[in-house]
């Protein structure tokens, strides 16, 4: 409870302080978002066959980013809200709480950012995370564990401060550090327990032509989960950025994992993927093999596919792909047994006025667990209107 009450005061404390270092700005953008549908669930807790909940009822999702405009100095912070009503399953009612946040100063040789990232939500939604959630090009997603037939709560902060220089014209240096740190109201072993991990990392990059770069960097990381583990490893990666949207990488490296009480393991670290905007299309397109904690209390490798596509039919249309494939295998000999996901989605928007859309999305699920007799899959439906009172276009 006590590290609980922690996370609480990042809550609170942690996004004022940061707008304390903009106030001073002198222009501010408002952007609210709201939502509001029909969600409905043959399957909302991903069991196996014969335990199946099936839910349906009305969902809202309230946001509003709030950020600077300058050219150089820029703060954003995004409060949200989303709850569940299921008239059929009162006791999968939730309401879940999002706060995402970000400061940036850049200069012509030098860039400062600092995200942030703070949910508390139910299990349902941190343990089966869908095709659209994730990190940027090359940090997929870590911590989930697939375990949601417990009720349960998670508290999630990560935050992951970066300096990059220009040495000359040809070199660079990055320094990096991130934390992360998740809470659950009730610990359930093998399922969801807390967790954290550190991590740090210093990198010299070399300028290929005027918009690659490869870039040799050295890793250290300290995962708390049920045991302590160091780890330690390095790693070579090239990227190009051609645009804002548009962005390529490749990623090579090994990483030496050594929990307290069992012997160290050597682990491949690796990802490739590409970013791509054109008049009508967005393409997102990632491959990794991580290494990280996760809620069931051990660490695992993590080889992970996500893919998104946004195509624009015509001005007022879009319609939306997505998947997300994953293997989870544990670094030690322990209980947690290899764990297959996967999750694909299709939808559409179809904006009727500048400030009005109709939404709609179906969404398939499915995992596995080497020690479980069957897989378990589920279907989902939601469709909604979408409110943005601040939309330019």
């Amino acid at each position: 409870m006590c590290r609980n009450r922690s996370l609480r005061r990042y809550w609170v404390g942690l996004p004022m302080a940061l707008a304390a270092c903009t106030v001073s700005a002198a222009n501010w953008e408002i952007a609210p978002r709201v939502a509001g549908g029909y969600r409905f669930s043959d399957n909302y807790r991903l069991s196996l066959p014969g335990a199946e909940i099936e839910v349906s009822g009305a969902e809202a999702d309230v946001a509003a980013t709030f950020r600077t405009v300058d050219p150089r100095t820029n703060f954003e912070i995004t409060p949200r809200i989303n709850a569940t009503y299921f008239p059929n399953e009162r006791t999968e009612d939730a309401t879940n709480y999002f706060l995402t946040a970000g400061f940036s100063d850049v200069t012509p040789r030098r860039r400062i950012e600092v995200p942030l990232l703070f949910s508390e939500e139910d299990v349902v939604r941190s343990e089966l995370p869908n095709a659209a959630e994730g990190g940027g090009l090359g940090e997929p997603n870590q911590g989930d564990s697939g375990r949601v037939v417990t009720r349960n709560r998670r508290e999630f902060l990560r935050i992951e401060p970066s300096f990059a220089y220009d040495l000359s014209q040809r070199y660079r240096m990055e320094l990096s550090a991130h934390y992360m740190q998740a809470n659950f109201n009730n610990d359930v072993p093998n399922a969801q327990e807390d967790f954290s991990e550190f991590g740090a990392g210093a990198a010299l990059g070399f300028n290929t032509s005027e918009r690659s770069t490869l870039y040799v960097r050295a890793l250290g990381f300290q995962y708390e989960t049920s045991i302590k583990t160091d780890a330690y490893g390095g790693e070579f990666e090239w990227n190009t950025q051609s645009s804002e949207n548009t962005r390529a990488y490749i990623r090579l490296g090994a990483q030496q994992t050594s929990p307290e009480n069992g012997p160290s393991d050597s682990n491949i670290i690796a990802g490739a993927g590409g970013q791509w905007s054109t008049q009508r299309n967005d393409w997102f397109l990632d491959l990794t093999r991580s290494v990280g904690p996760i809620s069931a209390g051990t660490v695992v490798e993590r080889y992970q596919l996500r893919l998104r596509l946004k195509h624009d039919v015509s001005p007022r249309f879009a319609i939306r792909a997505g998947a997300r494939l994953s293997r989870d295998e544990e670094t030690q000999e322990g209980s947690y047994p290899t764990r297959k996901y996967a999750t694909g989605e299709l939808g559409f928007e179809w904006r009727w006025m500048r400030q009005w859309s109709l939404v709609g999305t179906y969404n398939y699920r499915w995992q596995e667990y080497a020690d479980e007799p069957t897989d378990a899959d589920s279907n989902t439906l939601l469709f909604g209107i979408v409110y943005e009172p601040k939309r330019a276009q």
